[in-house]
């Protein structure tokens, strides 16, 4: 089966909130921030932090809501915060002819990866070129 690459990046995202969702079943860290797009606040979109296995990530992903002022915070499920460990980040902008490139949603292209520490909160900045 000959799949093109954007419809499998799709494909891919889709079918990996449908295995893992957003559920929660770890103790979790909290986990907000702020994303920037050429240097101002991304108004608007999503963030996913998908555990990274090859880095020894595991558990659910974790997902945000972007603000118009760029900022959010993460939950899992219904609980605030991330499975602690390695996690591929995707941001997606609130529609897909808002400038932001495509590889940003596709979380083996967007190169941005954050490990979270148990117990840590942190801020999460992402300045995209």
């Amino acid at each position: 089966m000959n799949i093109p690459r954007k419809r499998f990046s799709r494909v891919f995202i889709l079918l990996t909130l449908a295995v893992f969702g957003c559920g929660q079943d770890e103790k979790l860290t909290p986990v907000r921030g702020q994303v920037f797009y050429h240097g101002k606040p991304l108004a608007g979109g999503t963030i996913v932090f998908t555990p990274d296995v090859e880095r020894g990530g595991h558990g659910p992903l974790a997902c945000g809501e972007i603000g118009p002022d760029g900022r959010y915070t993460l939950r899992t499920g219904d609980a605030p915060g991330v499975v602690p460990g390695w996690h591929r980040v995707t941001i997606a902008p609130p529609r897909p002819a808002d400038g932001l490139p495509r590889k940003y949603s596709d979380p083996e292209q967007s190169g941005l990866l954050r490990e979270i520490k148990a117990g840590v909160p942190g801020e999460q900045d992402f300045h995209l070129p």
